[in-house]
C-alpha cells in the first residue's frame, strides 16, 4: 500500500479520513467503484484534504477514467497546493495524453513543493513525492525509464523501507529490458521482505513472468500471491491468462469466476471478463456481456473496441466495420493502440472477400487492409509479422509493389524468418522486380539448401532477367538445382514444376548458341513427353518441339548430362 501524507486535518474529518487505507486497498484489489464511492465520502468529510483527492485520482487512473482522475487531482491541487502529490498524478495524466513538456511542469512543481523547507515534508513524504513522480514518468507511449529509476532510487536512499518504491523499480526495470530478469526480481524480493503478508509485490513478480512468457512460473507465483491473500482479486485474473496462454482453459474460466465473485457488482470486473471471454475465444458470450453493459448505460472504450473484434471474430465485417468506425470516432488519437489498426485489416481483407461485394471495391478493401496492418506494425515492433500480412493483403490488391516493399520492411527487422524471403522473392516475381526476387531467392537456398522451391523460384527470377536480345541462359544452374533437390515422391506429387526444369533444359540446348546440342535437348523433350504432366508445356513439346525438323530424325543422347553428374 502506497505511503499516506497525513497533512492537516480537522478532528472532524479524522473520522471518514481513517477509512483512507482501506479505500485504497480497494482500488489495490481492483474494486474500484467501491473505491469511489468510499473516497467520494472521505472528500465530502474532509473536503482539503489533498491526500484524499489524490487517491482518488489514483483509482479513476487505475479504473482508466484519467479525465475524472485529472478532475480529482486538480481539486486536489486546489485544496491543498502545498501537498506534492496531486501534481505528480496531474503529470501523470498528462504524460498519459502524449503533452509531455505540459507534464514535466508539473512534475517539477511535485519535487519543488516536496523540497520546500517551510512545508518541513519528512524524508519519507519527500520519498513518496519521488516515487509518485517517477510512476509519472512511466506513464504514456514512451516511458521515460532511466529518469524514473534515478528517481526511484532517491526515493529509496531517502526512505528504505518503501515497498512501494521497490515494486515500482522492478517493474520499471522488467519494462526497459524484458530480457534480463535478475534485477526485477531482486527488487520485488526486497519488497515482499518488507510487506511479508502483501500480495502485490508476489503478483507482480507473477506478471514478470507472465510477460517473460514462462507460464507454469507465472501461475505458480499468482497462487502465492493467492495464499497470502485469498481475497486480492487481480491474482485470481493474473493466473486465469496464465492458465489461458498456458492452454488450460476450464482452470483459467474458474479463475475468471472467482474474479468476478471478488468483484460482484463491479462494473470494471465485468469489463475485464468481456475481454477474458474473447481472448478464449467465446465471441458470442463476451458481446452478450458487453450488450448488457451498453443497456445498463456503461460507456468504455474498451467495450468499443471489443465489440468490434467481438463482431470480426464471428465473420460479421459489416457490423465490425460499423463498430470500429465508431470507436475511431470517440477515441482520441493518441489512446488508438496497434491493435486496432490491426483488427481494421482485418475487417477490411473480411469486406473484400464478400462474394457479393464489387471486384473493384474488393481489391481497393485489400489495398486499404494493408496500409492499416503497416500502421499496426509501425505502431509495435515486436508486431513485424504484420508485415507479411500487408504483403499478402497488398498481393491479393495485385498492388505486388507495396507487397514487396512491406516484406522488405519485414526482413530489414530485428528477427528475419526464412520464410519472409521465400515471400519477399515470390512477391518480387509478381512485380517483375526480378533483381530484388533473385537476391531473396539467394538467401532462401542459402537458408534451406535441400528444399527445391528456392531453386525453382531463382531460376524463374533469373529468367525473367534473361532479354530475348542477348539471352545468357542464367536460370540453367538453378533448373538442375531443382531437378537434383526434388525428392522422389516430389517427382510424382509436383509433375509440372519438374517438366518445367526438363523443358528449360531442352530449350537450352535446342538455342543456346554456344552450347547447341540437339541430341540432348531431344533427350530432355522426350523426359517432359514421358513425363506427361497434361500441361500447356506438354502439349507444346509433343505437338511442336518433337516433332519439328530440327529434332525429328535426331537421335536422342542416352542420357541427359544431369544424371551422370554425382
Amino acid at each position: 500500500m502506497k505511503t499516506l501524507m497525513t497533512i492537516g486535518l480537522s478532528c472532524a474529518a479524522l473520522g471518514s479520513f481513517a477509512q483512507l487505507p482501506e479505500a485504497i486497498k480497494l482500488t489495490e484489489r481492483e474494486q474500484f467503484e467501491k473505491a469511489a464511492s468510499a473516497f467520494k465520502a472521505i472528500v465530502q468529510a474532509a473536503p482539503n484534504s489533498g491526500e484524499a483527492w489524490f487517491y482518488m485520482g489514483e483509482n479513476y487512473f487505475a479504473n482508466d477514467r484519467p479525465d475524472s482522475a485529472a478532475l480529482a487531482f486538480r481539486k486536489g491541487i486546489e485544496v491543498n497546493p502545498s501537498y506534492p502529490l496531486n501534481y505528480a498524478g496531474w503529470g501523470k495524466v498528462l504524460r498519459d495524453e502524449g503533452k509531455d513538456a505540459d507534464a514535466q511542469a508539473q512534475f517539477d512543481k511535485a519535487t519543488e513543493t516536496a523540497l520546500l523547507k517551510t512545508n518541513k515534508f519528512s524524508k519519507q513524504q519527500i520519498a513518496a513525492a519521488y516515487r509518485e513522480v517517477a510512476e509519472g514518468l512511466l506513464a504514456g507511449d514512451h516511458p521515460d525509464h532511466d529518469a524514473a529509476l534515478a528517481l526511484l532510487q532517491k526515493a529509496i536512499d531517502l526512505y528504505p523501507k518503501d515497498a512501494e518504491a521497490y515494486i515500482l523499480k522492478g517493474d520499471a526495470l522488467f519494462d526497459r529490458n524484458p530480457r534480463d530478469g535478475s534485477a526485477p526480481l531482486e527488487n520485488y524480493k526486497k519488497a515482499m521482505e518488507l510487506e511479508p503478508l502483501s500480495a502485490r509485490p508476489v503478483a507482480r513478480k507473477a506478471f514478470m513472468y507472465y510477460r517473460a512468457k514462462n507460464f507454469p512460473v507465472s501461475v505458480e507465483e499468482y497462487t502465492n500471491a493467492i495464499a497470502l491473500d485469498p481475497g486480492y482479486a487481480p491474482a485470481y485474473r493474473g493466473r486465469a491468462e496464465a492458465w489461458f496462454k498456458d492452454r488450460n482453459f476450464d482452470k483459467a474460466t474458474a479463475d475468471m469466476k472467482k474474479y468476478l465473485e471478488l468483484n460482484a457488482g463491479n462494473i470494471s470486473a465485468r469489463v475485464r471478463n468481456a475481454q477474458f471471454l474473447f481472448l478464449v475465444g467465446q465471441y458470442d458470450e463476451s458481446l452478450k456481456e458487453i450488450q448488457a453493459l451498453e443497456q445498463e448505460g456503461v460507456k468504455n472504450m474498451t467495450l468499443k473496441r471489443l465489440k468490434a473484434f467481438d463482431l470480426a471474430e464471428k465473420g460479421e465485417f459489416q457490423a465490425a466495420d460499423s463498430a470500429l468506425q465508431l470507436y475511431f470516432a470517440e477515441q482520441p488519437k493518441a489512446k488508438v493502440i496497434s491493435v486496432d489498426h490491426e483488427y481494421q485489416g482485418k475487417i477490411l481483407q473480411g469486406l473484400a472477400k464478400d462474394p457479393t461485394a464489387d471486384p473493384v471495391a474488393a481489391m481497393r478493401s485489400d489495398s486499404l487492409a494493408g496500409e492499416q496492418y503497416l500502421i499496426a506494425a509501425g505502431m509495435d515492433p515486436g508486431k513485424d509479422y504484420l508485415y507479411v500480412e500487408a504483403a499478402k493483403a497488398f498481393t491479393d490488391a495485385k498492388a505486388y509493389g507495396k507487397a514487396v516493399n512491406a516484406m522488405r520492411a519485414k526482413v530489414k527487422g530485428a528477427k528475419p524468418e526464412v520464410n519472409d524471403w521465400y515471400y519477399l522473392g515470390a512477391m518480387a516475381n509478381r512485380a517483375k522486380m526480378y533483381q530484388t526476387a533473385d537476391s531473396a531467392w539467394a538467401m532462401y537456398t542459402t537458408k534451406q539448401p535441400n528444399i527445391y522451391q528456392g531453386y525453382l523460384y531463382r531460376a524463374r527470377s533469373q529468367a525473367g532477367m534473361d532479354t530475348a536480345e542477348a539471352k545468357s541462359w542464367t536460370a540453367k544452374p538453378f533448373y538442375e538445382e531443382v531437378i537434383r533437390k526434388m525428392k522422389p515422391e516430389e517427382k510424382e506429387t509436383q509433375k509440372a514444376d519438374l517438366e518445367e526444369a526438363y523443358n528449360y533444359m531442352g530449350l537450352y540446348y535446342l538455342y543456346n548458341q554456344s552450347g547447341v546440342d540437339r541430341a540432348k535437348a531431344k533427350c530432355w523433350f522426350l523426359k517432359v513427353s514421358a513425363l506427361n504432366a497434361g500441361t500447356s508445356i506438354t502439349q507444346q513439346v509433343n505437338n511442336v518441339f518433337l516433332k519439328m525438323k530440327e529434332l525429328k530424325d535426331v537421335t536422342p543422347a542416352e542420357t541427359c548430362d544431369l544424371e551422370q553428374q554425382p
